[in-house]
């Protein structure tokens, strides 16, 4: 088995937290989502729906996101190939998470999210390194 550098484990224990709280965040969106949109159908309130429509698909994003990032932690421990791969998509998903999370309003949430994207940017940047891509097989 190949050596497993630091970086590889923390990244994965990141993955790994990043996971859950993406899996509490759906939850917690889609929860509020789907009764937005059950009870703003019910009482004809169509802002109140509307709002729920999106976010419910905002958590359906958050979960898939959860299960490619815990999936990805446990690849990255036994540093296979396609962990790589999925660590790139999984990446991908949290910039496009982190961008809707900065435009879904207010000056607070932009800044917020805005810092919260330097994290995904910076492990996308550890990734690409020659070395970590070699340790994977990658050249």
């Amino acid at each position: 088995m190949k050596k497993r550098p630091t970086g590889i484990t923390i990244l994965a224990v990141i993955f790994l937290i990043m996971g859950l709280l993406s899996l509490v965040w759906s939850g917690v969106v889609f929860g509020f989502g789907s009764l937005n949109l059950f009870f703003g159908s019910i009482f004809g309130a169509d802002a109140m729906a509307a709002y729920g429509g999106s976010s419910v698909w905002a958590g359906v994003l958050g979960l898939a996101a959860a299960g490619v990032k815990i999936v990805v932690a446990i690849g990255l421990l036994y540093m296979k190939q396609w962990a790589w791969y999925l660590s790139i998509l999984a990446v991908a998903l949290t910039l496009v998470e982190g961008i809707f999370g900065v435009f879904s309003g207010g000056i607070f949430a932009f800044i917020c999210g805005g810092i919260g994207l330097i994290i995904p940017i910076l492990i996308f940047i550890y990734l690409l390194r020659p070395h970590i891509r070699k340790l994977f097989g990658l050249s």
